[in-house]
């Protein structure tokens, strides 16, 4: 398909092999499950990408963009959280400092075009999420990548009327609300921060800590009133184990955060980055993305675990895994657990019935 005259990834690329092969007694829970499972995915990046890499800024200049239900619906999924933010950089090559105005863009153009399409339609709570896996149509819950919205609070009141219900507070980099985590000096979270958790939690939007400096991440789990996510991330002392890069390790967290996180009620979900889960622009074997469900089920328990793919459609330069290429082949994960010895009962509560009862407790309904 084309976009701008762009010719754009391909969505569903058919005939790839069974990444995780399974018996017959369990591909029938697995055929089982995908049936049952109300499947959501804390962040992705749904806007398809250009098959040429290089003409990404030039595709995203434009005015009409695509979108990936069709591998939405190919990978299982019911609802995905959106992770607004590539339009920003257009006019900054560092995505922490990305422009308000080019972030309320894409989220506009996105609903619009979801407004025009059968068997979609923009989700914003639990109940709606359900109905959506009722009606077999693909949610689009919007989000985003991290709060662009410099000094102003009122920006916040925008962006939840745009029907955002969860959003990162920085990206690498320190903003007004507190510091990224690639930040030189860790000075955790500002006084404008906690008046932006406060506007958060009395709006019922979400506090995503993916990218938080480690004391902005604590900061901001004390301050809130209600739970808080780490929408994509893995964990730090199992990256450090495996022998993790110095970008992992900045992206990875430690334990002493993710406890923290799910004693106030919080959820985190596990992402399929390589970069995050290992180092960049490795090709890892979905084995090591399985190690980072175990470890932190094991470490918080069933209920405190979800998806947060961070996958996109088209190249990513950090790698991948195999099985879990892109956002359509999400339902390996769903066999991988199966292979680990999961329940059906923990399955369908990590791959979407967490989160339904997470978003219940900070967003209604």
């Amino acid at each position: 398909m084309v976009a701008n005259s762009i010719p754009l990834a391909k969505q569903v690329i058919q005939g790839r092999p069974v990444a995780v092969p399974l018996g017959n007694e369990q591909e029938s829970r697995f055929q089982r499950l995908v049936e049952e499972t109300t499947m959501i995915d804390l962040h992705e990046h749904p806007m398809v990408k250009p098959e040429d890499p290089s003409r990404l800024l030039e595709y995203l200049r434009g005015d009409v963009h695509e979108w990936g239900y069709e591998a939405i619906r190919h990978g299982g999924f019911t609802a995905v959280g959106t992770a607004n933010v590539f339009r920003g950089m257009v006019n900054t090559d560092e995505m922490s400092f990305i422009r308000f105005e080019d972030l309320l863009d894409e989220i506009g153009m996105m609903l619009s075009d979801v407004g025009r399409h059968g068997g979609v339609v923009k989700v914003g709570n639990a109940d709606e999420i359900e109905a959506a896996k009722r009606q077999d149509q693909v949610g689009i819950l919007p989000t985003v990548e991290h709060l662009a919205i410099g000094s102003e609070l009122q920006r916040l009141d925008v962006l939840y009327s745009a029907g955002v219900r969860l959003a990162g507070l920085t990206y690498r980099r320190k903003n007004y609300i507190g510091d990224g985590h690639l930040e030189r000096n860790d000075g955790g979270l500002s006084l404008f921060g906690i008046e932006v958790i406060k506007r958060m939690n009395d709006l019922g939007m979400v506090v995503d800590l993916s990218h938080a400096s480690f004391k902005t991440a604590m900061d901001a789990i004390e301050c809130s009133q209600t739970p808080v996510c780490f929408s994509h991330d893995g964990s730090y002392t199992l990256g450090q184990q495996q022998g993790g890069g110095e970008y992992a390790s900045g992206r990875l967290r430690r334990d002493e955060e993710l406890v923290a996180c799910a004693q106030k009620g919080g959820i985190i979900g596990v992402t399929v980055a390589p970069s995050v889960i290992s180092s960049w622009g490795s090709t890892l074997s979905i084995d090591r993305l399985l190690d980072h469900y175990d470890y932190m089920v094991n470490l918080l328990g069933i209920d405190h675990v979800a998806i947060g793919t961070d996958s996109s459609i088209g190249e990513r330069s950090s790698g991948f895994v195999t099985g879990v290429e892109s956002i359509a082949e999400a339902k390996n994960i769903i066999r991988g657990l199966i292979t680990r010895g999961y329940s059906d009962a923990d399955i369908i509560k990590i791959t979407g019935g967490n989160a339904l009862v997470f978003f219940r407790r900070v967003m209604g309904g």
